[in-house]
């Protein structure tokens, strides 16, 4: 019979894992499942299964055994039962770490990867790679990892597809096939772009400094909000008009929001939607975008060109309400001056993206969602043997020096070439 190795690439997205545990419990911590796949990334443990592992041992995350909620202990370690609680961890972090550890014990012989630390108290009574397999885990982890009452032997219980390690998969099995829960597509679309360079002035381009400005809007959303943003192009390519309006159709987007620059002997801010749907969804969207944006431009001194209807194709195509934003006039000095600021495109891309997380009634992630990721896509460096210098992770946000982004592209460009 075919196992199921300990160790490998996770599958599960976080987002998934987390609606499987709140359907049986609604109180449940997303950073727990959070955790599991970051912590995992770094051993190459299925931080996805171990969940699931996690599931069996404290009742859905409801605990109510020996073992309390505040000892972030979520596979029982050193719990023996007859009251005894077994360990406890200062964080969610370092009791998930501790139970990758466990399984990465039990799953290999290596030593730990480089820069971590043992937080484990009972990695050193394990024997090593003695447990490669989930369905190992019966008679090790859990003893004797099967019911005693239904079967006569571990085999038997094996056979049955009733042991620890089998009782663990079969939840996985479950999660692996939960349905999607979907998310609200907004359709983002960079004006102009390849052989359409749109306005320019003062030394800007609107095909380059719109894309600048929508990737700005997408990074910022994503971080906040749970939203699937799809882009109608992400890089200095040209797309058709008729196209863009189709693939947000195709997409079944519920927000379509066109970025652009203005120029022509004009100032200030604008937006457009097409006409006669100013008292419908697009207008309500409209006004939601354009007071968000506004708030933030105009102490800055920029004039407010008001909420515009016009008959753009990207608006009079898609099926959506959508939204078309003439940001700041490319061939006027004090509207260019802005736009050549770092700190106000981020800010401008900021009001954008609270303006549309208004009008589509976005959810927020949590604060602690929000940051993870960001260590998420660290930790991954490290996993790949891209970063291996420990104290990077001690500093996420801290810029890379020149030397160590040349080497991550060096190492990136040899697996690429190999």
């Amino acid at each position: 019979m075919a196992k199921t190795s300990i160790l490998g690439s996770q599958s599960v997205s976080a987002d998934a894992m987390i609606r499987y545990v709140a359907g049986v419990n609604p109180s449940f911590n997303g950073e727990i499942a959070r955790q599991f796949l970051a912590v995992g990334a770094r051993y190459g443990v299925r931080g996805d299964i171990a969940l699931c592992q996690s599931i069996h041992e404290t009742n859905w995350f409801r605990f109510g055994g020996d073992v309390q909620p505040s000892q972030n202990n979520f596979a029982g370690i050193g719990a023996t039962g007859g009251g005894n609680p077994g360990a406890s961890f200062a964080t969610i972090a370092e009791g998930v770490t501790a139970q990758i550890q466990h399984l990465f014990a039990y799953a290999s012989t290596a030593a730990v990867p480089a820069g971590e630390t043992i937080v484990d108290p009972r990695f050193s009574l394990v024997t090593r790679g003695s447990a490669p397999a989930w369905e190992d885990l019966a008679g090790r982890w859990a003893v004797p990892g099967y019911d005693r009452t239904k079967y006569a032997s571990l085999a038997d219980a094996m056979a049955a597809g009733e042991t620890y390690g089998q009782r663990i998969l079969t939840l996985y099995q479950a999660m692996s096939a939960a349905p999607a829960a979907a998310l609200p597509i907004l359709a983002l679309d960079a004006g102009h772009g390849g052989t359409d360079p749109g306005a320019s002035g003062n030394g800007i381009v609107e095909k380059d400094s719109a894309l600048d400005l929508t990737l700005k809007t997408a990074s910022y959303l994503r971080s906040k909000y749970a939203v699937d943003i799809r882009l109608t192009r992400s890089s200095d390519v040209f797309v058709a008009l008729s196209d863009r309006a189709s693939l947000a159709n195709g997409w079944g987007a519920a927000y379509f929001v066109s970025i652009h620059h203005n120029a022509g002997g004009g100032e200030g801010y604008e937006s457009y939607v097409y006409p006669g749907t100013r008292t419908g969804a697009s207008g309500r969207s409209q006004d939601a975008v354009h007071s968000r944006i506004m708030a933030y431009l105009k102490p800055l001194g920029v004039a407010d060109r008001g909420k515009k209807e016009a008959n753009f194709a990207v608006l009079r195509e898609t099926s959506m309400p959508a939204l078309l934003l003439e940001n700041l006039f490319l061939d006027q000095a004090f509207d260019a001056g802005l736009l050549k600021d770092a700190a106000v495109r981020q800010n401008l891309a900021a009001a954008i993206g609270e303006g549309i997380a208004a009008a589509m009634a976005l959810k927020p992630v949590s604060a602690a969602a929000a940051q993870l990721y960001k260590q998420e896509a660290v930790d991954w460096l490290y996993a790949q043997g891209l970063l291996t210098d420990p104290a990077w992770k001690q500093q996420p946000e801290a810029p890379l020096p020149l030397w160590a982004e040349a080497l991550v592209l060096q190492r990136l460009y040899s697996r690429l070439q190999s």
